[in-house]
């Protein structure tokens, strides 16, 4: 289905409609309505109050092949307290900061100067320094969470709480030899304007390291019954195409992309565990009722069978999965992005 809607990273009007999701929809997908009703409909009414919208629509431009929301609005504070708990687990070991601190440590850099958007607890910059990649004066990271900026602060290393993209908030240093986003960027909207105030903040041959899903895995999910990429918390999907119309937008040089290999392991596993928690969403269902309702001594052992069970009973997408193994890839894109103008490399 055509949808005419402008595109706001190429500013194309013509787009494919992939879904839609109201607002209740919306809710459920973050917080089932049998866990708190109450919080359940505090978080149905503000999605609504962000979006101005009973509805949200997935499209992909038909220009850059950027999968987008529309409305295109970010979640804010408010909706990230009302989905997440203080207590939020954060991934230490990524594939994109071994890739990244790979990148660095062959730069011509030394004790680079680094800022990273988005910390979470600090695993990335914990391991830069323990790596001895850098100082930790020289490090700046940026996070809104109490606690992982507690956990930052708590390393040694200068956390602030701030929008990047305003240009009154006053950065430690002028310039940053690497500027990194993991996990991030999906997340926000305005992005010619971020991305305009993180060319500045750029030192001279200094490069920004993006890491974002990686699309495909997502599409398979979403056309195969696991969870859909839902926003306010996602807005915006990317892929290497979508990142070199960007960067040529705005004046910047994509100069490698790499996608984490895939591991069949870790995608059964990811895959049918998303497949039981898209069923989960609807309060009506066995998946519900285990999750939700279910002493929680016994939810470990009814989940794994059923899970197990829907590995069993589906053939046909495994033999899709194995199929699809060459042209999936992992989980993570990274994308090594500079104001230099170099050639991508294959």
């Amino acid at each position: 289905m055509r949808s005419f809607s402008t595109c706001p990273l190429c500013f194309c009007n013509t787009a494919t409609q992939i879904w839609k999701a109201s607002c209740s929809e919306q809710a459920s997908h973050f917080l089932n309505p049998l866990v708190n009703r109450d919080k359940y409909e505090k978080l149905k009414e503000h999605i609504y109050s962000l979006q101005k919208s009973s509805n949200v629509y997935i499209n992909k431009c038909e220009e850059c092949n950027f999968v987008y929301s529309f409305p295109y609005i970010a979640g804010d504070k408010k909706f990230y307290d009302l989905i997440f708990s203080n207590t939020n687990k954060y991934p230490q070991n990524r594939w994109e900061f071994f890739k990244s601190i790979e990148i660095i440590k062959n730069s011509k850099f030394r004790n680079p100067k680094i800022l990273e958007i988005g910390s979470g607890d600090g695993a990335f910059v914990r391991k830069l320094v323990n790596k001895r990649i850098t100082t930790k004066s020289l490090i700046t990271a940026i996070e809104y969470s109490k606690f992982g900026k507690s956990k930052i602060e708590g390393f040694g290393i200068k956390c602030l709480s701030i929008d990047i993209k305003d240009e009154q908030n006053k950065m430690p240093y002028n310039k940053y030899d690497f500027i990194c986003l993991f996990q991030v960027l999906e997340h926000l909207d305005n992005v010619h304007k971020l991305i305009g105030r993180l060319k500045k903040l750029l030192s001279k041959n200094g490069e920004l390291l993006i890491a974002v899903p990686n699309e495909k895995i997502i599409e398979f999910n979403e056309i195969n019954g696991a969870l859909l990429d839902m926003p306010p918390n996602h807005i915006g999907r990317w892929s290497k195409k979508t990142f070199i119309k960007f960067c040529g937008l705005n004046n910047l040089k994509i100069i490698e992309h790499k996608v984490e290999p895939f591991s069949l392991k870790n995608f059964l596993f990811m895959f049918f565990s998303y497949r039981f928690l898209r069923k989960a969403q609807n309060p009506k269902s066995i998946e519900a009722f285990i999750k939700y309702k279910l002493n929680k001594n016994l939810v470990p052992i009814f989940t794994i069978i059923l899970v197990m069970a829907d590995f069993l009973f589906s053939p046909k997408i495994f033999l899709k999965i194995i199929f699809s193994t060459a042209k999936l890839g992992g989980e993570t894109q990274l994308a090594r992005i500079t104001n230099e103008k170099y050639k991508i490399k294959k």
